[in-house]
């Protein structure tokens, strides 16, 4: 079987959060056409043995979403609204972060979908990354200077609020990545 070199793809799919790995492993296949396996890094991070295809999940509040793409990609999505009482965990935030945040719980799930979505995609944890990430004025910062990757941060109705970190995007090209219905197509199952 010949399949295609895979360039210049990104694509996310909305889904629910019901066997959502088994829904990434066939949105995998249709992308490869041929048998892979999936491996995990010291830090937990799940990849494609020898494929030039990266993907993310995330999931809040019964749906998901998966980032599938060409190059190393992170998603982070968060619908639940019953964190009604941040101020505790913004404690960890910088100045400028509690400043633009205030009192807006959208400002500070938006602030928050963007550091894990990074986090995702570089492979790392929340434990290193948090204190060295920045989110603010819709800008991602790393140790003081912006990130050196695209990323999109969305507010949808439909899907809560939603990031997007990739290699070698535009936030432009992120921001008009927009989310796909997972649909199974005849002869797929979970």
């Amino acid at each position: 079987m010949i399949f295609a070199i895979i360039r210049e793809m990104l694509e996310l799919y909305w889904t629910k959060n019901v066997n959502l790995h088994r829904k990434a492993e066939i949105l995998i296949a249709r992308k490869l056409g041929k048998p892979f396996g999936i491996k995990r890094t010291e830090n937990g991070k799940p990849y494609i043995d020898g494929n030039p295809l990266y993907f993310s999940l995330s999931h809040s509040c019964g749906h998901a979403v998966i980032a599938l793409c060409d190059k190393p990609v992170g998603v982070d999505v968060e619908q639940d609204d019953r964190l009604k009482n941040f101020t505790h965990i913004m404690s960890r935030f910088t100045e400028r972060e509690r400043a633009w945040i205030g009192d807006a719980l959208s400002f500070f799930f938006l602030n928050w979908v963007a550091k894990e979505a990074y986090i995702k995609m570089v492979g790392g944890t929340l434990a290193h990354y948090l204190k060295r990430l920045e989110f603010y004025d819709y800008k991602l910062y790393l140790d003081g200077r912006e990130v050196d990757c695209g990323y999109a941060v969305t507010a949808d109705l439909k899907a809560g609020i939603y990031a997007v970190c990739a290699e070698g995007y535009t936030r432009e090209q992120l921001a008009d990545c927009a989310l796909k219905l997972l649909r199974l197509k005849k002869g797929e199952y979970i």
